[in-house]
């Protein structure tokens, strides 16, 4: 079954330039894995953790293009390669990467909303969330 908010989310709003945001990108450093994917995962170790971008043409993907920046989890190196190169069906994949991204979202949230964190990471996770429509920006 297809997520109807994970589709109408990740639209490309007509103007054919995908959402990229380095500054978000950057927050998956050192974060805990959220795709929690491969039986091996590093949880919350950090030390591999990178946004690893869905790999559904829904959110943008194609080939030799990555989905938009906003269509990322935090994942440890081991679930990534399990993401991109596992034996799973392409829908299975899908529907792990999907249960991550609303936690990702949970974790943009947090992030976005906590006054002691720097200001460029709640910046970066604020026009996030504003570019999935899921925030006013403020």
């Amino acid at each position: 079954m297809e997520d109807k908010f994970l589709q109408r989310q990740s639209r490309n709003k007509g103007n054919n330039v995908m959402y990229r945001n380095p500054n978000l990108l950057e927050l998956a450093k050192d974060s805990p894995c959220l795709l929690n994917f491969s039986p091996k995962c590093l949880r919350d170790d950090g030390s591999t953790t990178v946004a690893a971008h869905s790999n559904q043409m829904i959110h943008g993907k194609g080939r030799a293009i990555k989905a938009s920046d906003a269509m990322t989890v935090w994942a440890c190196y081991l679930c990534h390669t399990e993401l991109d190169q596992g034996n799973l069906t392409k829908q299975k994949k899908a529907k792990i990467f999907d249960e991550a991204w609303y936690r990702q979202v949970g974790a943009w949230h947090e992030i976005a909303d906590n006054p002691t964190i720097k200001p460029w990471r709640r910046e970066a996770a604020k026009e996030a969330l504003k570019h999935l429509g899921v925030r006013d920006g403020k």
